[in-house]
């Protein structure tokens, strides 16, 4: 009886983390996003801002440390202090690998309207999308801390 129950509560689990999956959509960040009025939640760390500059308009909210640890409550504090889980938000990281894996946490924590900028930061300057220079007093850019 007991493997039942666990191999019943693996596939439920399983299925909840496809269909998050399938929820989150994956496109580039194009300047045609860009200028959609999806807000563009930047998670990548002060440090790669810094090297690489940011997307002008976007919200810098780190959810990963330098060490790859991370404070998933905090993030979404802060997160839900800028949008709702209703709005339309598009993820950005370096290549599109952290991004993906936030996606598909808001999405499994209620948020109904999520892209995973695919590629990240590197496929959108490839794309011809302008990066400004990241500073705290960066009024085109706004570090959540």
């Amino acid at each position: 009886m007991k493997i039942l129950i666990l191999t019943v509560s693996l596939l439920i689990l399983s299925s909840l983390a496809a269909l998050a999956a399938s929820q989150v959509r994956y496109a580039p960040l194009t300047p045609e996003l860009v200028s959609s009025g999806v807000k563009i939640i930047d998670i990548r760390t002060e440090k790669e801002w810094r090297e690489t500059g940011v997307v002008k308009g976007t919200l810098g909210l780190t959810f990963f440390r330098e060490d790859r640890s991370y404070d998933a409550d905090a993030f979404m504090a802060k997160l839900k202090r800028h949008v709702t889980p209703n709005e339309r938000i598009a993820i950005l990281c370096r290549t599109g690998n952290r991004s993906d894996k936030v996606s598909r946490y808001l999405v499994q924590h209620g948020f109904t309207s999520v892209t995973n900028l695919d590629g990240g930061v590197t496929r959108a300057k490839e794309a011809g999308i302008r990066l400004v220079p990241y500073t705290q007093d960066n009024v085109l850019f706004t570090a959540v801390r």
